[in-house]
């Protein structure tokens, strides 16, 4: 478990003054997904912090859908009885099944645009999105996603807090972050949908004239996009990004655990932005116990309890082997946040 602040003073409030406090939601498929909510849980239980008592929520994937449902006040232990199937009938059936569809059938680049517009751009950034552009197409349809988000949550954004999904273009390659001023206009669940359409597995989602697909391509996490938010505290919880380095037998275990590599290096780089700023940062991040209960497989949806459980036993042992504490202002009195000098780069 890592976590990181961006400054080395930790801020301190009156219990009376409000705390302006981001909440950033990486990606990371199914597991990702299921250890962000154990580590919500863990958020809540030692501080009684949710996600609806955030200024500002960002997305990202898995994360997206995470994030929308604590922003519009679903508990973490409500995720987690729909994730482990123990919820009630009604619920777990809200999504309904996913379909497959072959017509047309996905030959060549998913998106030869979007390979050519970061070919021309030559950014690391770029080169993820490139990839996923010479990928083909995808045939599994999203709308599932879409129907549990609108179902559970309704078809209206939040309006506190402030909830932005972080999607990719898949023209342009570019990032968009739905819910802000500049992005195009959307409902919730679909743009939801279009965060957690990985290329050349989900189809592609239309919204307005244009398509988008999976906000991780360039970055699990985003983090840098809340950099100028006007926040004093920001919680980024990355279920993608790890320190912890367990045994890599197999092939697709040495695959992830570089994947996970490289997004702790972009995490890295984003929180430096946030530093610059003078914004302090709570990464936290699987460890060693985590990252066994996940798996290789991004997309297990057997691992669910373990991977929440284990979150929740880990993130809540990390936080109570801290000492000093920012003010995390909710409804009611403030509580008090564990924070680390910096470490990153």
């Amino acid at each position: 478990m890592c976590l990181v602040s961006a400054t080395a003073v930790p801020i301190r409030r009156e219990k009376d003054v409000s705390v302006r406090v981001g909440l950033v939601l990486g990606g990371g498929g199914v597991v990702g997904a299921s250890w962000t909510v154990g580590a919500l849980q863990a958020l809540e239980d030692e501080f009684g912090f949710r996600a609806d008592q955030a200024t500002r929520v960002l997305g990202t994937s898995a994360g997206a859908l995470v994030g929308t449902m604590g922003a519009a006040g679903i508990s973490p232990a409500a995720m987690a009885e729909y994730a482990t199937g123990t919820a009630s009938r009604g619920a777990q059936g809200a999504a309904g099944p996913y379909r497959v569809s072959l017509w047309p059938p996905p030959l060549g680049f998913g998106s030869a645009r979007m390979a050519l517009a970061m070919l021309r751009e030559q950014r690391d950034r770029s080169l993820g999105a490139l990839l996923m552009g010479l990928l083909p197409r995808g045939v599994v349809h999203t709308d599932p996603i879409r129907r549990l988000v609108e179902r559970v949550v309704g078809g209206t954004w939040p309006a506190s807090p402030a909830l932005r999904i972080v999607a990719c273009d898949y023209a342009s390659g570019q990032r968009v972050t739905f819910g802000s001023l500049r992005a195009p206009q959307s409902g919730i669940g679909e743009a939801v949908a279009a965060s957690c359409a990985i290329p050349a597995f989900f189809q592609p989602v239309r919204i307005g004239e244009r398509s988008y697909v999976d906000g991780g391509i360039h970055s699990h996490s985003n983090l840098d996009l809340i950099a100028d938010q006007d926040l004093d505290l920001v919680i980024c919880l990355s279920p993608m990004s790890s320190s912890a380095s367990p045994p890599s037998a197999g092939v697709l275990e040495r695959v992830v655990a570089s994947r996970r590599r490289h997004a702790s290096a972009v995490l890295a780089a984003e929180a430096q932005k946030l530093g610059v700023r003078g914004v302090e940062l709570v990464v936290l991040e699987p460890g060693i116990e985590d990252l066994q209960a996940m798996g290789a497989n991004l997309m297990a949806r057997d691992r669910a309890e373990q991977v929440i459980a284990t979150a929740r036993q880990s993130v809540t042992r990390t936080l109570r082997r801290l000492a000093h504490g920012s003010t995390l202002a909710g409804p009611g009195a403030a509580t008090k946040l564990p924070t680390l000098a910096v470490s990153t780069p």
